[in-house]
C-alpha cells in the first residue's frame, strides 16, 4: 500500500503529462428490506432501511497506458450496526504497454462461468452483509501482472493483505440461531491477516471454448464457523490455509452454453474435490416478441456431502432468465436450488427495470422451503425469508 500511495502521488503530480482525462461517476441507492418472520434475537427487527453510495474516480492519459481508478463504497443501515460499513472496492494504478499489464493497489477480480455457485472465484472476499448469494465482493490489495501471448493470457497475483468476511450482528439480518463473533476470528497461519497470498491464472479462447486454469495458495476466503459457547450459540470464524487447483470451461454452441467449474482444494492436510456443471439455453424472440428466455440447469457437488461447510454439496439448480430487450432494460431472474440429500429448497426472484437513464428499480425475494434439520447451514436460516426493494440513482 505504501508503494501504491507513492504511485498515486506521482500520477497526480504529472499534471498535463498524463492526466488528460478525468472522469467521475457514481450511484446513490435507497434500500428497504422486509423479513417475513420474527428473529430469535430481540434486538433484530423485521424491517430495515438503508442508503448506500458508490463513487468512481478515474484519471487516464491519452494513450491509455496509465490510469488511476478509485471506487469507494459506503452504506448506512437503520438497524444493523455491522451493515453500516465502507470499503474501497478499487483503488489502483494500472499500466498497460502492449501485451503487458501491471495493476497495483486494491482491485476486484472475477473467475468462473457458473450461475449458482462460483467455486473457483477465490481472489476477493465476499461482502456477506451486502449479498447472501456471494455476488458482492470486498476489494483486495494486490500486485497483478498480465502478459497476453499468442497461446493465451498469463496472470500472476501477489496479495499481502487479507480481509475477513463480514457478518450481521445481533441487531441485523439474515441471522440464524447463532451469532458470529468477528472480533475473535483466528487463523491457521501465525501471520493472521498479514499472510502473503499468491495466485496464478491462465485463460484462453479457442474455437467455441473459453478455458481458465488457476492456482491459489494462501488464506481461505471461506471461514470455518467454530462453536465457542454452546449456551450463547456463539460462533467464531477460523481461516485455514488453502492450496487450490481449478479449471473453468465454457463452450458456446449457438443457443447453448455448456459450463464447468471444478477444483481440488487442500486445507489442513485434507484434500477435497468440488465441481459445478450445467448448461444455459436461450430462446431468442420467445413468443414472436423481442424478448429472450434463458433456461439454466446446474449440478453442484462436494465430496464431503452433508459434512461440507457450504450450501452446495449435492444440489440441483434451476433458473429462468427473461430479458425484455426494451429501452428500460427490463429483466427477470427466477431460481431454485434443490438439495438431493435433504430435499431442502431455496427459492430466489430478482427483477430490474430502468425508469430513465438515471433511475433504476430492483426487487429481490428469497425463501427457504421444506428445510431439513440435517441441513446444518440452511436450517438455522429457515425463517430468514425476505423481500428487498432498491431504488438506484446514477450520476
Amino acid at each position: 500500500m505504501k508503494i501504491f500511495a507513492v504511485l498515486v502521488v506521482l500520477v497526480l503530480c504529472m499534471g498535463d503529462a498524463y492526466c488528460k482525462d478525468f472522469q467521475i461517476e457514481g450511484e446513490l441507492e435507497i434500500e428497504l428490506r422486509n423479513f417475513l418472520h420474527n428473529s430469535p434475537y430481540g434486538s433484530a427487527r423485521n424491517n430495515y432501511a438503508s442508503i448506500s453510495s458508490l463513487i468512481e474516480f478515474g484519471i487516464y492519459d491519452d494513450n491509455d497506458k496509465h490510469a488511476l481508478i478509485i471506487k469507494a463504497f459506503a452504506r448506512g443501515d437503520s438497524g444493523d450496526s455491522r451493515r453500516s460499513h465502507g470499503d474501497l472496492r478499487e483503488a489502483k494504478y494500472r499500466y498497460v504497454n502492449g501485451d503487458f499489464e501491471l495493476t497495483l493497489g486494491v482491485d476486484k477480480v472475477f473467475w468462473g462461468v457458473a450461475e449458482f455457485a462460483h467455486l473457483v472465484d477465490i481472489i476477493n472476499q465476499t461482502d456477506f452483509v451486502e449479498s447472501v448469494d456471494g455476488e458482492e465482493k470486498l476489494g483486495q490489495t494486490m500486485v497483478r501482472t498480465s502478459y497476453v501471448s499468442p497461446i493465451g493470457t498469463f496472470t500472476g497475483f501477489f496479495m499481502p493483505e487479507f480481509k475477513p468476511r463480514n457478518f450481521s450482528g445481533s441487531d441485523g439480518r439474515p441471522n440464524g440461531n447463532f451469532l458470529v463473533d468477528t472480533s475473535r476470528e483466528f487463523y491457521q497461519s501465525s501471520d493472521g491477516r498479514n499472510h502473503d497470498d499468491f495466485a496464478f491464472r491462465y485463460n484462453s479462447s479457442f474455437d467455441v471454448w473459453d478455458l481458465g486454469l488457476s492456482y491459489f495458495n494462501g488464506t481461505s476466503r471461506e471461514p470455518l464457523l467454530i462453536k465457542k459457547n454452546l449456551i450463547a450459540n456463539l460462533i467464531v470464524p477460523f481461516y485455514p490455509q488453502r492450496e487450490q487447483f481449478s479449471i473453468d470451461l465454457q463452450a458456446t454452441l449457438d443457443s447453448w452454453l455448456l459450463k464447468l467449474e471444478a477444483l481440488k482444494q487442500i486445507e489442513r492436510t485434507e484434500s477435497v474435490g468440488r465441481f459445478v456443471a450445467g448448461f444455459e439455453y436461450t430462446y431468442y424472440g420467445v413468443f414472436s416478441s423481442l424478448s429472450d428466455l434463458g433456461v439454466v440447469v446446474e449440478y453442484m457437488w462436494d465430496e464431503r456431502k452433508l459434512e461440507a461447510p457450504n450450501l452446495f454439496n449435492d444440489d440441483l439448480g434451476f433458473g429462468l432468465r427473461w430479458t425484455a430487450n426494451d429501452v428500460n432494460s427490463t429483466t427477470l431472474l427466477a431460481g431454485a436450488i434443490y438439495d438431493l440429500e435433504t430435499s431442502s429448497v431455496a427459492l430466489s426472484f430478482e427483477a430490474e427495470r430502468r425508469l430513465s437513464n438515471q433511475l433504476k428499480f430492483s426487487l429481490e425475494a428469497r425463501f427457504q422451503v421444506n428445510v431439513d434439520q440435517q441441513d446444518l447451514i440452511l436450517y438455522p436460516l429457515r425463517n430468514e425469508d425476505f423481500l428487498r426493494l432498491q431504488a438506484t440513482y446514477y450520476f
